[in-house]
């Protein structure tokens, strides 16, 4: 099992036009600066994935690059210790670019015409993001530590966090004899070129899938359905202190792999494997998008369905188990199938008795393979 880990930057470049009139000085009361002149600064908003993105347009795991995604964007006071409290920007949404990993985005107030919002003067902000695909189940709930939105994943979307970082940004911007972090983020700063950029983290973990025969016998084998059993429902914790999955129901349930079709994720078609070549190397073939599913366990069990070319009849699925302690290569100390990573399960049929699966890491973090082969049990 090859894994790779993603995390997705979407910069969020707030040119935030402040609605001041007296000038702001600068941290020393002596200097009167020329920048903070009372003119409006234009808040620009960007979104930027320089290691990843999206590969389908609105469900689906973001890979290598944006394709429209929707985030939702959340502003508040740095001051504030209730979150119960109104924010300043309160969960807006705003789509990401349509294609590459760079591109402009727009977070507009729809209380005021759909006009960009503005810094308040004075005022100091936090900044955080979230994708959640269409798993979300209700509104956002508030409390006075955090907001949460519920979900119910199928497998097939990818949850994704995010919180600007200041001290990064004015490191960024080159500005750290200008600007502290007690001053990001407002026009103050972003006078000074310190932007907000939103480093968005997949909270799920991802299992790809391929097909190989590995006799002549397994290029007669269709692969008619993949599904994994996994939590499914909890809270996704989008602003405070502890972000990330919380409240994760104990239920579990098999989530199917699908596939992208003309109108979206659908059922998977059922597929049969490269023609096997009598000692050539064996021809991988790629069945599906992804599955994402509750990270930090140890183990999941995966059912393999198939059916035999010219019978109708489906064969009971085969019953495997993907092991942490199985990944050849894993990162050193690995407990659980963790969030942010990627694993290739390779399956291998050689015919209607027996299905060799392997997997390895892939594109968002290097971390191992494993070979799961029943003469080996």
């Amino acid at each position: 099992m090859v894994m790779k880990k993603y995390h997705f930057l979407a910069a969020l470049a707030f040119v935030a036009l402040a609605s001041c009139t007296n000038k702001v000085q600068t941290d020393s009361p002596e200097f009167q600066d020329p920048l903070e002149d009372g003119t409006p600064v234009p808040v620009l908003f960007s979104a930027a994935s320089p290691k990843a993105s999206v590969e389908v347009k609105s469900v689906g795991a973001v890979d290598k690059q944006w394709s429209a995604q929707e985030l939702k964007i959340y502003g508040y006071d740095k001051t504030v210790t209730d979150f119960t409290q109104e924010a300043f920007i309160e969960n807006v949404s705003a789509t990401a670019p349509a294609d590459g990993n760079k591109g402009g985005i727009q977070v507009l107030n729809a209380a005021s015409q759909n006009e960009p919002f503005y810094y308040v003067t004075g005022k100091y902000y936090d900044f955080y993001g979230y994708h959640i695909d269409d798993a979300a189940t209700a509104a956002p709930v508030k409390s006075e530590t955090s907001v949460v939105v519920p979900f119910t994943i199928d497998g097939s979307q990818d949850l994704m966090i995010a919180k600007a970082d200041q001290q990064a940004d004015i490191e960024a911007a080159g500005k750290t004899d200008e600007v502290s972090a007690e001053r990001a983020y407002s026009a103050f700063a972003a006078r000074r070129g310190v932007q907000p950029n939103l480093l968005f983290k997949h909270q799920l973990a991802r299992f790809t899938f391929e097909i190989v025969a590995g006799s002549e016998a397994g290029s007669n084998i269709y692969v008619t359905e993949v599904k994994l059993v996994s939590k499914f429902k909890g809270n996704l914790a989008v602003v405070g202190q502890n972000r990330g999955l919380v409240d994760v129901d104990a239920e579990t349930a098999e989530l199917s792999l699908k596939e992208k079709g003309a109108q979206g994720m659908q059922a998977l078609t059922e597929v049969k494997p490269e023609a096997y070549v009598t000692g050539g190397p064996a021809t991988a073939k790629t069945i599906g998008e992804s599955l994402m599913v509750i990270p930090g366990e140890a183990s999941y069990k995966l059912y393999v369905g198939t059916r035999q070319d010219g019978v109708n009849t489906q064969i009971a699925p085969q019953e495997w188990t993907l092991d942490i302690n199985k990944i050849e290569g894993a990162p050193q100390g690995a407990t659980s199938f963790d969030a942010g990573y990627s694993y290739k399960v390779k399956i291998v049929i050689y015919g209607l008795e027996e299905v060799k699966i392997t997997a390895e890491l892939e594109d968002w973090k290097e971390g191992g393979s494993t070979v799961l082969d029943p003469d080996l049990m």
